[in-house]
């Protein structure tokens, strides 16, 4: 019974966002209707040090209207329970006093928290949760809720959303590349079966966009650039012509956010999109989001409400954002104090210790050439089950209680008197991983969600190793990976020497992978039990293989490539990893090639019958260089796409991306480091550098290019798959193999 007064609200949580005085909270009813409320929350920080110290501490803040109490917490490395100064401030206040504070040079804990996260971590809650809330009728405040949802649910309701589309329309490159290098087409509106594209005078466009917003209220706006370009460009034209635009359901706020980034990452150097985000509305740019468009909109709610981050925030993090909210969540549920900055530096070590803790994952360099009658098998989700079985975590590794419990070769040992924080997290992933991928693949109308919610999961647990090393992860320590790797190691050779003992040959092992010949009539579901039971692993058969080739290096001919190679299984499925058609930069006439000439092979039940094909592979190559001396391609067939590594300005040589970049910077287009750009070869070899490439951007007239120099790529391609098969190799099946295989 709802109190006089007092209003209920029933529904998702939708949207939360700080205000001056709490968190802004919308919640969408099950009819489709929005409401929203203020929640008077505070943000809270902790503060450890001497007596003294804190006693400083708690005169400083009691003077700035902090509320205090004390308490204790757990220190996350040494597992000891200390006192602390518990203080929770104005929104406004916080970041000053923090600021000061960390000046002052006191130790603080769980003070840099996203403030919407630590809200849902405190409440209990998060992203799309089903709840009912108890609102003051008359202040509009939250006097009391209830959780009816649990994030770890597996088929729990979606929410009713409304959605539109916003991007570009009009050439053939204007909505592919970055609006902020290229020709910018007509805005257009796609909600449910209607598209229009806005006519008439800018101003008159603007209206109309005002009109569809009001009249279809979308709960999600998906956009293309909508980030770097549409969102700004919107706003903008919105105060220059007076036409207030309704892009977020709180007015007040309108469109916040702020501009992009450049960082250098595994080898190069990537640009981060800025962010623009509506209050009480969602955006979304899909070109500027990697879980949208890995896993769609299914995918990152599930990320969204695992990792208690705002649905917005969500799409446009890192993974290593999303796992490390799982692993704050965690931390405050168990007592652990949080702290503000990565503390724990790596272990003094003699050089010798290094090289032999160092090593990486193993990888057996495969034997090159065309192979027949090979299982491939893949350890699922070998580092994060490592992680939870060995209870790898920072914490836990060389701790003062356990130095019997030894890591293989390297040293280190790992605790077995309490659960780390890393593999709390990943246990319940793996479980529900385990669970979706399951689900995927009944009848049910909704196997498809289940396999978005399960692909989202996949980058959780791909990136949870690489993460658990990174120098900057919160709860990350290099010793911990070194652990990893060393049981990943240890785990594969344990899996080589069982195949070897049954007689099979391992031609090839990545990491978490094994490639083993067999031959005719081997029992390979036998041998997969097998190796998991001696590894301690589950194992999955990826496939059988037809035939698979494991490709040379192009600058080292008698040297392997450990992930270039390409096959086809018994159902007739590819296989492909490491050619032109997986790069980036290949232009997308010689990825159809080259996609064409594999399913030609892809027919082929042996090494023998591929031979038989090659004739054929090379009529098509030929149609492909006919159509390049006859000129009938187009620009996107020929686009080369790259990074930049720095701006226009910064460079010095006269490469292909340099020449492109300079270009688009002369005509007034802006580049940052880090961006793609594509451009057309037009005359490799060109004295005249500005002639020897051509940025899609500043296309105009007949396309010129170098056509000799695209045959080279095309003939290049075209190797790449039928180098070597005609070379026949004797091949000698192991004598284990010549006898019945009999598994004890």
């Amino acid at each position: 019974m709802v109190r006089r007064g007092v209003s209920r609200i029933d529904g998702w949580l939708f949207d939360a966002y700080t205000e001056s005085e709490g968190i802004r909270v919308w919640v969408l009813s099950p009819d489709g209707k929005h409401h929203h409320f203020l929640d008077p929350w505070r943000p809270g920080f902790r503060i450890a040090g001497t007596p003294s110290q804190l006693g400083e501490a708690k005169k400083f803040l009691g003077k700035r209207g902090a509320i205090l109490r004390w308490g204790t917490g757990t220190e996350l490395y040494s597992g000891k329970e200390i006192e602390v100064l518990e203080a929770r401030v104005p929104l406004r206040a916080h970041k000053p006093l923090v600021e000061e504070l960390k000046r002052r040079d006191f130790s603080l804990y769980d003070a840099d928290i996203h403030h919407v996260q630590a809200y849902h971590y405190e409440r209990g809650h998060f992203p799309t949760a089903r709840c009912s809330f108890e609102v003051d009728a008359n202040t509009g405040r939250l006097l009391d809720w209830e959780l009816k949802d649990d994030p770890w649910a597996l088929d729990y309701p979606m929410l009713p959303l409304k959605t539109m589309h916003l991007a570009l329309s009009g050439s053939d490159t204007a909505g592919k590349i970055d609006p902020n290098q290229a020709p910018r087409g007509k805005l257009v509106l796609t909600y449910g079966d209607i598209e229009h594209e806005l006519e008439g005078r800018l101003e008159e466009q603007l209206q109309t966009l005002a009109q569809r917003l009001r009249q279809w209220d979308p709960d999600l706006i998906l956009t293309e650039w909508g980030d770097s370009w549409l969102m700004p460009q919107l706003t903008l034209w919105s105060r220059k012509f007076d036409v207030p635009l309704p892009l977020s359901r709180d007015v007040k706020r309108g469109v916040t956010g702020g501009g992009g980034r450049s960082f250098y990452t595994y080898g190069r150097t990537v640009y981060q999109m800025g962010v623009r985000y509506l209050s009480g509305r969602w955006h979304i740019d899909v070109k500027n989001s990697f879980m949208h468009r890995e896993s769609g909109l299914n995918g990152l709610l599930e990320i969204a409400r695992i990792a208690r981050i705002p649905v917005q925030r969500a799409a446009r993090s890192t993974i290593g954002t999303s796992l490390t909210s799982m692993q704050m969540h965690r931390a405050m549920l168990d007592g652990v104090l949080i702290p503000m900055e990565k503390q724990q530096a790596e272990d003094f070590r003699p050089a010798t210790a290094l090289v032999v803790a160092d090593k990486g994952g193993l990888v057996y360099e495969p034997d090159i050439g065309w192979h027949e009658e090979i299982v491939e098998y893949d350890f699922t989700s070998m580092y994060p089950t490592l992680m939870v079985d060995w209870n790898i975590s920072p914490e836990t590794v060389n701790c003062p209680c356990c130095p019997h419990n030894k890591v293989p070769e390297i040293g280190h040992h790992l605790c077995t008197r309490r659960t780390g924080i890393v593999p709390k997290v990943l246990a319940p992933i793996l479980q529900k991983r385990a669970a979706y991928k399951k689900m995927s693949k009944s009848i049910s109308p909704r196997a498809r969600i289940f396999k978005a919610r399960s692909d989202a999961f996949k980058w959780i647990l791909v990136c949870c190793f690489g993460y658990l090393g990174f120098k900057n992860a919160r709860f990350g320590k290099i010793e911990s990976h070194e652990c990893v790797t060393a049981c990943g190691r240890e785990v594969l050779l344990r899996a080589k020497e069982a195949a070897e003992r049954r007689g099979f040959k391992m031609l090839h092992a990545l990491v978490d992978s094994l490639w083993l010949q067999g031959g005719p009539g081997v029992d390979y579901e036998a041998l997969r039990k097998e190796i998991e039971k001696e590894s301690g692993v589950p194992l999955a058969t990826e496939g059988i293989y037809k035939w698979i080739r494991f490709c040379p290096s192009r600058m080292d001919p008698g040297s392997s490539v450990p992930s270039k190679y390409f096959g086809v299984f018994q159902d007739g499925t590819l296989k492909i990893r490491g050619l032109a058609l997986r790069r980036r930069d290949t232009p997308e006439i010689l990825k159809r090639l080259q996609n064409h000439m594999l399913e030609r092979l892809a027919r082929a039940d042996s090494v023998e019958a591929c031979r038989r094909l090659v004739p054929g592979l090379r009529k098509l190559a030929e149609c492909v260089k006919e159509r390049l001396r006859g000129g009938g391609v187009c620009a996107e067939e020929l686009a080369i796409t790259m990074h930049v590594s720095k701006t226009p300005e910064e460079y010095r040589g006269n490469s292909p991306q340099a020449i492109a970049a300079k270009k688009l910077a002369a005509y007034g287009f802006s580049l940052h480091r880090g961006e793609t750009l594509r451009f057309v070869i037009a005359s490799a070899k060109d004295p005249v550098k500005e002639w020897r490439v051509q940025p899609l951007a500043l296309l105009e007239g007949p396309l010129e290019y170098d056509e000799k120099k695209y045959i080279e790529l095309l003939e290049r391609a075209v190797e790449e798959i039928i180098e070597g098969i005609k070379k026949k190799r004797p091949r000698k099946l192991p004598e284990a193999l010549l006898l019945p295989l009999v598994f004890d």
